[in-house]
């Protein structure tokens, strides 16, 4: 009964409405508090846009033309019910949205909360008015294992008007146990591992990894109370200490002489080693030495599909910290040989080493080479349907240079070398002969943070020196500096984004800035073609260390979980898709540390230019938390490093989609006013923050 009872506390009263143009507003219900007896509601923010696209209807017509969809029979005004409401569907109650961009409107801890729905194998939107057509939550005898589940019906690629019926046994993976429902039309899953994530990456081979058994590799890291039972009896008698600590005293004291016969300072002069010993000794009468945190850093291959069971691990050595992962090939290079290079999948691990005693030595670091194996007698000892997998260490080759931070794979002309980034030095290595030989190197200013790379071009994100725009020749072999970013800036992540043939880098600093710079040899600012130009400047408000290149979905293609197999489709049906510079961009994605999830988006000029008076507009017109500015948060933060403020203004033109998605919860007649303003469409703005929101979708 109590469980009941709070089950039914933690819901509320909510109407959903579906208008003519293809919005839907969700208003939530509370009793008011002076007459309980009477509900009141309040329109809940989505920031989604539902109505159907404009280039979904293009599309349409296009298919009309060729024939390949039937023509309108006549003007009909009629539309089905497109909302369809739920119960006991993995134990919870919600409603599901059938519009052009398919919604669950479920419970996430009593507020309403929104979650996208994209099948396998849909055909591309503009075919149909909506993706599912059909939706039915009663289910017949015959399915007992699904008796909680559901049916929906949707068009499927082929001919237009094919369907699919797809029978679900739940939303288990939605409503996990460790299950959160953020907001923007995603769910997260918490998975409990007890141990910190450095780095992971999905081993992307069919023979490893498919659909049914993902694998990933991780370096993670576990705190351990180390043993420091030795401190307690060194084995020496009292004796023998007090004849150690005299020897130790009188050189000291010859050190001293020496040093006053010479005339010069000893604390200046002489550098003398510290040991343990003359820091503290331990009274065993009063205790004994204490065990000491300290983190042990692994390597492991998780099985996913089993509920992220560990398949094999490798244990680093003492006083070594993971600090660089990736999954890439390497081509095994056979000098004056004239057989074709085979090239094989291997797991890099850069580490660092650091001495017992603390960092009075210079670090030095390691790379490791795993590959994945299928163990033959494991399998046949535990009779598994797939074969269990381990990891087998096939190279170390130790790095002299300083830690290993980053690891790249880089592909010239067939063949795959590994790039290195290790202190301020770049070394690309070479895979031969069963060991790495390196062929290429570059000399970075302080200390090389992350190399991200685009073909045989190079993007070096120095730790105290901001970026360096590097190119790779195979001739001879040789790294090349193109440009770089002279302004000191330190820099916690990088990245690349695209549209059509036009490039530029992402950074983030520490200031919790992001900038915007281009590679433009003929623009006067680069002096001469040696300087990255900045475009753009912005003011996150939020600390990241990773920023991801993604493909930016069409809105054709935001309905499918199989883009590979929907977009073959769509080019079937049309073939001059993909030549417009909007459906060839790439935009970034990056987590915050304050637990955040956003990408980054480029903007053709109209859109831009419409979006950004519209965000003028509405700081005016809008009323913001506490009274503050946007425009003021949003500014570039200037560093107060020497030589690090710059001479020109902020460049800003970057616009903030947390103002502009505001217009799509807005009334009607708000919205037509701010339209009007800047001489556009209600129509047209929510194409343009509906193309916005496919392109940063990232799941």
């Amino acid at each position: 009964i109590d469980a009941e009872k709070d089950s039914w506390m933690l819901r509320s009263l909510c109407i959903l409405v579906d208008t003519s143009h293809g919005d839907l507003h969700l208003y939530s219900g509370s009793k008011r508090r002076s007459n309980k007896n009477r509900l009141e509601f309040s329109r809940v923010p989505l920031s989604n846009v539902s109505r159907p696209s404009e280039e979904a209807g293009r599309h349409l017509i296009k298919l009309r033309r060729k024939g390949i969809a039937p023509p309108v029979a006549g003007q009909s005004h009629f539309r089905p019910n497109r909302l369809h409401r739920f119960c006991g569907i993995s134990g919870e109650d919600g409603l599901f949205a059938a519009t052009p961009r398919p919604l669950w409107f479920v419970s996430e801890r009593g507020a309403p909360a929104v979650v996208s729905h994209k099948s396998r194998h849909v055909s591309p939107a503009g075919g149909r008015p909506v993706p599912v057509s059909g939706f039915c939550t009663t289910m017949p005898e015959v399915f007992q294992s699904a008796k909680n589940g559901f049916i929906t019906i949707h068009e499927r690629i082929g001919r237009v008007g094919s369907q699919r019926l797809t029978l679900y046994n739940g939303l288990w993976d939605v409503f996990a146990p460790h299950g959160i429902l953020p907001g923007g039309g995603i769910s997260i899953q918490k998975v409990p591992l007890g141990v910190t994530v450095r780095h992971i990456e999905f081993i992307d081979d069919a023979s490893i990894s498919s659909t049914s058994r993902p694998v990933y590799a991780m370096l993670v890291s576990h705190e351990i109370e180390a043993d420091q039972s030795y401190l307690n009896d060194d084995g020496l008698s009292p004796e023998e200490r007090q004849r150690i600590r005299n020897e130790k005293e009188a050189a000291r004291v010859r050190k001293q002489v020496e040093a006053d016969l010479g005339g010069f300072d000893i604390e200046q002069e002489w550098v003398e080693e510290i040991e343990r010993e003359d820091c503290f000794t331990i009274d065993t009468s009063l205790g004994l030495a204490p065990e000491m945190p300290t983190r042990k850093y692994e390597v492991w291959l998780v099985d996913a599909s089993s509920q992220w069971s560990i398949l094999d691990k490798h244990q680093l050595e003492d006083f070594e910290h993971g600090t660089a992962l990736k999954v890439m090939y390497l081509t095994d290079v056979v000098e004056d040989s004239d057989e074709i290079p085979e090239r094989s999948l291997v797991i890099g691990v850069g580490t660092s080493a650091i001495d017992q005693d603390g960092e009075d030595l210079a670090s030095k670091g390691r790379i490791l080479l795993f590959q994945v194996k299928k163990s033959k007698k494991r399998a046949l000892g535990k009779g598994n349907k797939d074969p269990p997998l381990e990891l087998m260490l096939t190279s170390e080759k130790d790095m002299a240079l300083g830690p290993v931070t980053s690891l790249s794979s880089l592909k010239s002309e067939d063949v795959y070398r590994i790039v290195v980034g290790a202190g301020a030095e770049v070394t690309v290595e070479q895979w031969g002969s069963g060991k790495l030989t390196q062929v290429g190197f570059y000399h970075a200013h302080m200390q090389v943070q992350e190399i991200v790379l685009f073909k045989t071009f190079f993007l070096l994100s120095d730790a105290y020196d901001s970026l360096h725009f590097l190119v790779w020749r195979e001739s001879d072999k040789s790294l090349t500096l193109l440009a770089k970013d002279y302004e000191p800036t330190q820099v916690f992540a990088a990245g690349l984004i695209s549209r059509g043939g036009a490039m530029s880098f992402v950074c983030h600093d520490d200031r919790q800035n992001l900038s915007f710079l281009q590679y433009a040899p003929t623009d006067a600012a680069a002096r001469g073609g040696n300087k990255l130009v900045c475009r753009a400047d912005f003011h996150m408000g939020s600390q990241t260390t990773s920023l991801k290149s993604h493909w930016s979905q069409s809105s054709l293609l935001f309905n499918s979980c199989t883009t590979t197999s929907t977009l073959a489709a769509l080019k079937q049906q049309d073939s001059l898709f993909g030549r417009l510079e909007d459906d060839q961009r790439f935009a970034v994605n990056f987590g915050t540390s304050d637990g955040s999830f956003g990408s980054i988006v480029p903007l053709s000029e109209p859109t831009y230019w419409r979006l950004t008076a519209l965000q003028s507009v509405m700081s005016n017109a809008l009323e913001s938390n506490c009274a503050l500015s946007h425009r003021a948060w949003r500014l570039f933060r200037r560093s107060t490093r020497r030589a690090g403020c710059r001479s020109n203004d902020r460049k800003k033109g970057v616009i903030d989609g947390d103002v502009v998605m505001k217009f799509v919860d807005l009334p009607l007649p708000e919205q037509e006013d701010l339209a009007s303003s800047i001489g556009s469409t209600v129509g047209l703005v929510m194409d343009n923050l509906l193309d916005l929101g496919c392109a940063a979708s990232v799941v």
